[in-house]
């Protein structure tokens, strides 16, 4: 396959966190969870170059000590907790081909969410992308082949404790014809630029990379930051 396309990795590491404070910094087995994502792009055959895009100086400093390429602060208005991630994307595709001249087809996104990601793993998305011309490609896990997509519900009045099923159109369905599904798992997502500058992150395209959740940990809380550190060590061994 031919490198003719310009690959950039994004590494979104904003300050704020509500339910891990300071999460991008926190420690995992010894080293800032920021440091996993920094390294897994370094060792990346696929990425041309890679940036980490922060709106904290605490961040951006650590970052910078682990040779990684800083080059702005992100405006806070893209990086509050309700800012889509197509904001802080199209923000550093603009940046870059404004101020470095660069023309980057792939931009490929790196939340340092998952530890457990390698170089490899990033250049398998990426190959897959480009060999199966998708617009983008997210990482999924499954499937499962016994959803409980029937049970489940949402409280449409607490006060009263009125329910809604949230697939209604699977109420009485036999489990053996509710179709199998995967779920979304955030260790690489890579989408061309050009659906990008359009304002979405995906295209009408996608392509799901299947992954084995059992290799990797997704952190969302704190528990999951002992675990991280487990499954890191474990793999060190």
């Amino acid at each position: 396959m031919k490198r003719d396309v310009r690959v950039l990795g994004i590494i979104p590491a904003r300050g704020g966190s509500k339910r891990i404070p300071r999460k991008n910094i926190a420690h995992v087995a010894g080293k800032p969870l920021l440091s996993y994502a920094i390294h897994a792009a370094q060792k990346s055959k696929m990425l041309d170059a890679f940036i980490v895009s922060t709106d904290d100086v605490e961040i951006a400093a650590i970052a910078k000590s682990l040779d990684a390429d800083v080059p702005f602060l992100r405006p806070k208005k893209y990086a509050q907790d309700n800012s889509p991630d197509i904001d802080y994307a199209k923000h550093a595709l603009i940046w870059v081909e404004k101020h470095r001249g660069w023309k980057p087809e792939i931009i490929v996104l790196l939340p340092p969410d998952v530890p457990v990601r390698t170089g490899k793993d990033i250049d398998n998305i990426v190959r897959f992308l480009l060999d199966n011309d998708f617009d983008s490609v997210r990482t999924i896990a499954g499937p499962i082949k016994d959803p409980p997509l029937k049970t489940m519900w949402t409280m449409e009045n607490k006060k009263h404790n009125s329910i809604t099923p949230l697939f209604p159109e699977l109420l009485g369905k036999p489990s053996q014809q509710i179709p199998e599904y995967y779920y979304s798992f955030g260790l690489v997502y890579a989408t061309r630029t050009a659906c990008v500058k359009k304002g979405t992150l995906w295209g009408p395209r996608i392509g799901g990379y299947v992954i084995d959740p059992k290799r990797f940990i997704e952190i969302d809380h704190k528990d999951q930051l002992r675990q991280a550190t487990t499954l890191l060590q474990k793999k060190k061994k």
